[in-house]
């Protein structure tokens, strides 16, 4: 049997959403748990599906789960626990951190902190870099924490990028960026945005697919 969570509001259909691992179903107030118990069974397989999937993902960040790495631009960079003293740096291909962070939440709160600070810096001027490139302005930029969006771009040109961006490879980021990008011209999904995509980045398809299987890189550092 399939655990799940229930949430009834006024909405007049049923549906099932799978995230972090966690299943989730949506009811209209009016339905009964017969009713529900049915919906659930029809799309077992695809709940199951789904779990296995996001699993697959989830155990693949084993190493940054586990405290015994970061993941940093594509990569899984060691961590070096020093007793020096000082903020946590990169050093010799591995993250020095401080045994002043001994607390594994304190640890964890500061990498996250570090990686913000660098993501601040390095997706500025990435930003800059393809706007020029292609040709295409925006009015600000600012980092986010948001937990399903890698980014997004306003009715006014402004643009917020993920901070967890920077775990990722340039591949892979210069995607979001230039998909962020087009959105200063198209404020849509239309033929003609994915279009403005395309003529940047040829391959975008094959990027927007890699990029789906780091969904669960977004849940990390929370």
């Amino acid at each position: 049997m399939i655990e799940y969570a229930l949430k009834r509001s006024k909405r007049k259909t049923l549906a099932v959403s799978v995230r972090d691992g966690a299943v989730t179903v949506k009811a209209p107030n009016r339905a009964s748990v017969a009713e529900i118990e049915r919906f659930v069974d029809k799309h077992a397989a695809w709940i199951q599906k789904k779990l296995a999937e996001q699993a697959a993902k989830t155990d693949a960040l084993k190493p940054v789960t586990d405290g015994d790495a970061v993941l940093l631009h594509g990569a899984f960079v060691r961590i070096s626990r020093s007793d020096e003293r000082g903020r946590i740096k990169l050093a010799d291909g591995v993250l020095v951190v401080p045994s002043k962070y001994a607390d594994r939440q304190k640890e964890s709160a500061a990498i996250a902190a570090w990686l913000k600070r660098t993501a601040e810096t390095e997706l500025c001027a990435l930003l800059n870099d393809y706007s020029a490139w292609t040709g295409l302005g925006f009015k600000s930029f600012a980092t986010t924490n948001a937990r399903t969006k890698w980014g997004s771009c306003d009715g006014k040109c402004n643009i917020r990028l993920n901070w967890r961006l920077v775990m990722l490879d340039r591949e892979l980021t210069e995607y979001v960026i230039v998909h962020e990008l087009a959105h200063t011209v198209y404020h849509n999904h239309s033929a003609a945005f994915w279009a403005e995509v395309k003529k940047h980045l040829p391959q975008y398809a094959t990027q927007r697919n890699r990029l789906k299987t780091f969904s669960a890189v977004t849940g990390l550092y929370r």
